[in-house]
């Protein structure tokens, strides 16, 4: 897709207005007067009010572009990126359903110069779909060009709108990855595509196999993948800067298809444990973006992927495994097999990188979403800095999160029977904490978060 940023009037199919809650008229270069007083008519009419993430559509076909969207920003004080991104997703949809190739949207309007940029990844990722069927779409007309209208700091507005599409095209990047059938998206699979990755951006990547694994003696990781068909692999890319004084690790649980293993999920809403990589998918999707906005940092991404599947050489509920960095797990339900996975990554990337931050992402606990629904995720750690670093970032870009303990006193409850320790807690609660406990265990002193995003 075509995306500029102008200050010159250019022809569209339609033109997108931003209306604030309150407003009574409306003016801007992009209109004629005559619909410019048709539009005036109908917000004295309040059939249009500028509510946040309202939209009216006006077929103007005596003009030269044929149509106009009038597009709610709410009220000017309280309009944020988030608003207009959710706003600019339901213009997306009155753009498909009309058939509108070209938009042309005023940023003159608009409060800030991150306003046009908020509107540009809102309708790309509005746009996004992701499914195999074969029906005719021949006809099909397809957004084609997003032209932002700038007369004033249109540098300003160029340089968001470009950071803009860089992380709306590696979200739909990780969109593409979640959303795949699990026999489309295999561990192989997965790797393949994080390959290709590396080689389109000039990053470096590195695939671990079961062989290399077991030299590594990563029996956490491999014990999950012993049920199935598909060979486990450690995926790892590496994005450098020469000016870079600190590295950053992301570590993201990748299970591609998660069948419970011997401790069986219920069938119903299985097919849906084909999102249970979406941790390793947020990971790619963010060196995506990375190794294309070039930040003045040393980034490692690093997902174990495999499947979790029942079989007769499967692990079995009691069987011991020796993690990578020594300890002995006792698996007490083979269904918590993300932290057991994530458990040697984590040693890996610290023992490899020696990394001054790391995140772990995983769609770790049910117990999350019993918390916390699917609007926040958590986030875990010893560190208030990072903590408060994770949560700023997640407030500006509305992938909110909300901190929870990790208190030495829910290691307690994961003493195992006959190891060091047992990757269930039984009947105690807390789940989401303890298994935020549990992989404490495998960072060392480096400073970590764990977020759990099960529900987001």
């Amino acid at each position: 897709m075509k995306i500029t940023v102008t200050n010159t009037l250019q022809s569209a199919d339609t033109i997108v207005l931003p209306l604030f809650e309150g407003q009574e008229s409306i003016s801007s270069k992009l209109l004629s007067e005559q619909d410019a007083t048709t539009i005036t008519a109908w917000i004295a009419a309040k059939k249009v009010s500028g509510k946040a993430k309202e939209v009216f559509f006006l077929p103007t076909p005596l003009s030269a572009s044929q149509s106009v969207i009038v597009m709610g920003f709410g009220k000017k004080e309280d309009c944020n990126n988030d608003t207009v991104r959710q706003g600019a997703g339901n213009v997306q949809k009155t753009l498909k359903t009309q058939k509108i190739a070209t938009v042309l949207f005023d940023a003159d309007l608009t409060v800030c110069p991150q306003c046009p940029a908020a509107f540009v990844e809102g309708v790309l990722l509005g746009n996004y779909s992701h499914d195999l069927k074969t029906d005719d779409r021949s006809e099909a007309i397809e957004l084609s060009e997003i032209a932002i209208f700038a007369e004033t700091a249109t540098s300003d507005v160029q340089a968001a709108v470009e950071i803009a599409e860089i992380c709306a095209n590696g979200a739909n990047f990780a969109r593409d990855l979640s959303n795949a059938p699990g026999n489309k998206m295999t561990p192989t699979i997965l790797a393949e595509e994080a390959v290709k990755l590396a080689k389109e951006t000039g990053i470096k990547s590195t695939i671990l196999g079961e062989k290399e694994m077991e030299e590594l003696k990563m029996g956490s990781l491999l014990a999950v993948s012993r049920g199935s068909e598909e060979e486990a692999k450690l995926i790892v890319l590496e994005y450098t800067h020469p000016e870079a004084t600190k590295t950053i690790a992301m570590v993201g649980k990748g299970l591609t298809f998660d069948a419970g293993g011997i401790s069986l999920k219920p069938g119903a809403g299985m097919w849906e444990m084909i999102y249970d990589m979406c941790g390793g998918a947020a990971v790619l999707g963010g060196m995506h973006a990375i190794a294309r906005i070039k930040p003045k940092v040393n980034v490692i991404a690093v997902v174990p992927s495999s499947e979790n599947m029942p079989d007769g050489k499967a692990v079995k509920p009691g069987d011991v495994v020796t993690a990578s960095n020594g300890k002995t797990i006792e698996v007490l339900n083979t269904d918590a097999e993300g932290r057991l996975i994530l458990a040697d990554a984590l040693v890996y990337t610290v023992n490899t990188y020696k990394p001054d931050r790391m995140v772990d992402l995983a769609t770790l606990t049910g117990a999350c979403i019993v918390a916390l629904g699917h609007l926040l995720g958590a986030v875990m750690s010893k560190s208030d800095e990072l903590v408060a670093d994770l949560t700023k970032a997640g407030d500006e870009t509305h992938e909110r999160l909300w901190r929870m303990p990790l208190n030495d006193e829910f290691k307690e409850f994961l003493k195992g029977n006959t190891a060091d320790l047992a990757n269930i807690t039984g009947p105690v609660g807390a789940g989401t904490v303890t298994a935020g406990c549990f992989l404490s265990g495998f960072v060392g002193d480096t400073e970590w978060a764990h977020l759990d995003i099960a529900g987001t």
